[in-house]
């Protein structure tokens, strides 16, 4: 109970969102992941759309670049989980083995095709067994860029008045940005995060709210302190993401248990640009998310981001507990947006007995908890729970 009064005391002045009832410290956002795709296939216009019907806050798209530089919207630049590229004859000769942020992979990547090779794929849900009816859309929606998502929201927003914003994330910018090569062995050399800032300073009409994430430290720093302030963009969001912090995955098994800039130019692949104080403390070293996690990195992590996104799995030390993490987060002045809750029981956690929590009720917990927004693939449940729980202010 104590930490709970702490960070109702601590984070009391820390952002513009309204206060609500006891019951919810905070209105927390409902960030679409990848959007309504717990419903319809992953990063579909149809999903993104069925996200802003039940009412999400924000849309997630992430960013992979084709062959000719246009930043599309896949979770992964490996194409087969979510497409149907291998059973597309024509592109047959594309599939390769390359080794993506250290980790082998065999397949077809976005960056061996231009836009207009993308656009003959179709889309598939990528998890069947748990999503049947997803599955149902296999093949009916292609692959859709950055800048027809940003349109999607411009028309919400005239048909309707209600401004949702884009959550975006960068995957793999030191991969496609210094070490990685394409099929036929040249480097990729594409520059992910100059790309996008200089998409987002064309475009006529951005959301009032923008966040931007990623996996990486150093791309977060750059935007920061170089891209965002030179384009104009100095209200767009800053998220570090944080993946496994107990360094179950670390490479070379894989590559969730520690950013890849730093592991990189551990190995030296590639050279880290000048970083904030807090954070050289860190260079030259194995740097894994457990780091990030302590006092002195969420120190570090507020040197250059507004908030952190843990994998939810790491951010409860007891599902039902207190969350001390928030208490700690909101001390650094950095907000927390945890990934990513989903109702079917292969995604659902196990409380203090032993009992899988429903999504319903973790949500509810982690509402009461004090928590800033959460990422689903089912906003409307989300919405549906935040409504029963949380008021919110003037």
């Amino acid at each position: 109970m104590r930490v709970l009064l702490a960070i109702f005391a601590i984070v009391a002045g820390l952002t513009a969102q309204a206060q609500t009832t006891e019951a919810c410290p905070y209105w927390p956002l409902v960030i679409a992941h990848r959007g309504a795709s717990g419903y319809l296939p992953e990063h579909s216009l149809a999903a993104y759309q069925l996200a802003l019907e039940q009412g999400a806050d924000f849309i997630e798209v992430d960013l992979v670049p084709s062959r000719d530089g246009v930043l599309i919207i896949r979770h992964e630049n490996e194409l087969s989980h979510s497409t149907d590229v291998a059973k597309r004859a024509e592109f047959a000769h594309l599939y390769t083995k390359k080794q993506v942020d250290g980790i082998w992979q065999q397949g077809w990547f976005s960056e061996d095709f231009t836009l207009a090779e993308l656009r003959r794929l179709k889309l598939k849900e990528s998890m069947p067994r748990l999503r049947p009816q997803s599955a149902k859309h296999d093949g009916v929606y292609g692959i859709v860029t950055l800048a027809e998502v940003l349109e999607l929201l411009s028309r919400h927003q005239q048909q309707t008045g209600r401004n949702v914003g884009i959550y975006i994330e960068t995957k793999h910018p030191s991969y496609f940005a210094h070490i990685g090569k394409r099929q036929d062995g040249q480097p990729l050399a594409i520059d992910i995060t100059a790309l996008l800032v200089q998409q987002l300073s064309k475009t006529s009409v951005l959301p009032d709210q923008m966040y931007i994430q990623s996996f990486e430290v150093s791309n977060l720093v750059r935007l920061k302190h170089q891209l965002l302030p030179e384009a104009g963009l100095t209200r767009v969001k800053l998220v570090q993401l944080i993946g496994d912090s107990r360094q179950q995955y670390l490479q070379p098994k894989d590559s969730f248990s520690e950013p890849y800039d730093f592991y990189a130019a551990s190995q030296g692949l590639l050279q880290l640009p000048e970083l904030p104080f807090g954070l050289k403390a860190f260079a030259g070293s194995r740097l894994h998310y457990g780091l990030l996690m302590t006092t002195q990195g969420l120190s570090a992590v507020a040197s250059y981001a507004d908030g952190i996104g843990p994998w939810r799995q790491d951010l409860y030390p007891q599902i039902g507990g207190d969350i001390p993490l928030l208490a700690e987060a909101a001390t650094a002045g950095l907000v927390v947006h945890p990934y990513t809750y989903r109702r079917e029981p292969d995604h659902l956690l196990a409380d203090g007995s032993g009992k899988l929590m429903s999504m319903q009720n973790e949500l509810g917990w982690i509402y009461r908890q004090g928590i800033q927004g959460v990422f689903t693939d089912f906003p409307d449940i989300a919405v549906k729970i935040r409504a029963e729980l949380c008021k919110k202010g003037n």
